[in-house]
């Protein structure tokens, strides 16, 4: 029974994303506990009151691109645009084309990209995140860089990312690699 249900949701996770989740699979099969804990984690992942749609999605496209060259910036890509985030600020979060958005989504993307990389820049970044949007907005990115931090390391651990790959945004191939692999 469990394992039927196990199967559907990584089925449904799969359709929903565009991507493999042969990790999940995986897991199910070494730790049905762990599996069902991570699924229960994953199901609350999105959390965004004070700051717009895609303020949050920019800030978990520059932590993934942080973590992550490939597949998980392909489901943050899929997941952002079904959700209706403009395809060009997609795209502009995504090969880290900071210049190309605008200053609140820059903002979120840049703090961001700093915490997942534990870059020192982050520390002069907190103080304007939380002037523009508070305490509350500072622990939605916050929130938003720990969850996207999630899928990369369990995916590596499990040994489903290995290599970088080409990310696709609305047809057209982007180059997503973090700045420090570019």
């Amino acid at each position: 029974m469990f394992g039927f249900i196990a199967r559907r949701l990584i089925a449904m996770q799969e359709r929903m994303t565009g991507q493999s989740a042969d990790y999940m699979r995986d897991i199910y099969s070494g730790s049905p506990g762990v599996f069902w804990r991570f699924a229960f984690a994953s199901s609350l992942y999105h959390y965004a009151k004070v700051l717009p749609l895609e303020v949050y999605s920019v800030a978990g496209l520059a932590a993934v691109r942080a973590e992550d060259c490939g597949p998980c910036v392909q489901i943050a890509v899929n997941l952002s645009l079904k959700a209706g985030v403009a395809p060009e600020v997609v795209r502009a979060a995504a090969t880290g084309a900071v210049e190309e958005l605008n200053d609140d989504n820059r903002l979120a993307y840049e703090f961001a990209y700093a915490v997942a990389a534990r870059d020192i820049q982050a520390e002069g970044l907190r103080p304007e995140v939380e002037r523009r949007w508070g305490k509350a907005g500072l622990a939605e990115i916050a929130f938003a860089v720990a969850n996207t931090r999630a899928y990369p390391t369990l995916k590596r651990a499990m040994g489903y990312a290995q290599t970088c790959q080409r990310v696709v945004i609305g047809g057209v191939t982007a180059d997503v690699r973090p700045r420090e692999a570019a």
